[in-house]
């Protein structure tokens, strides 16, 4: 078996005539190497098998930051909801909890005259507490947002 090209020249092109990077006259010898010597033949084999399983392993560790970049998507998603409403609940009940502090504190309790005043004023409270709600839910999205972008930006 007399060969042109030297086995340790056809182990060192193997990687890249696996990946098909190589001009058509090398590969031409290569192949004809590849039959001829039993030695080159079982590297190549060996060398195409190690090369699949680390594409595997490539492909499964990709597979895997993907999952876990989309966990920490997720997570920040309903972070940011929960937030909102928190936010939005504490805004709704501030002007509620600033108001029964006033009364039950400095006043002593609720009298007819508080009664008949929240009567009156229940409308306008509500609109009070909605729109409280709103601001603050608005200003904590806003600061949620520009601690995002400063973190993200540093990474």
């Amino acid at each position: 078996m007399k060969n042109s090209v030297p086995c340790a020249l056809i182990r060192d092109l193997v990687p890249l005539y696996a990946e098909d990077l190589v001009s058509d006259e090398t590969r031409k010898e290569l192949e004809a190497h590849i039959q001829e010597c039993k030695e080159c033949k079982a590297y190549y084999e060996r060398a195409t098998k190690e090369m699949e399983c680390e594409k595997v392993e490539e492909i499964k560790q990709e597979a895997m930051e993907i999952n876990y970049m989309k966990r920490i998507h997720a997570y920040q998603k309903r972070n940011a909801l929960l937030g909102g409403i928190v936010s939005f609940l504490l805004g709704v009940f501030l002007p509620v909890g600033l108001l029964g502090l006033s009364v039950f504190v400095m006043q002593g309790g609720p009298s007819a005259y508080h009664f008949a005043r929240l009567e009156l004023m229940w409308p306008l409270m509500l609109a009070r507490m909605l729109v409280s709600g709103i601001v603050v839910c608005i200003i904590y999205c806003i600061i949620n947002r520009v601690i995002r972008k400063r973190w993200g930006s540093k990474k």
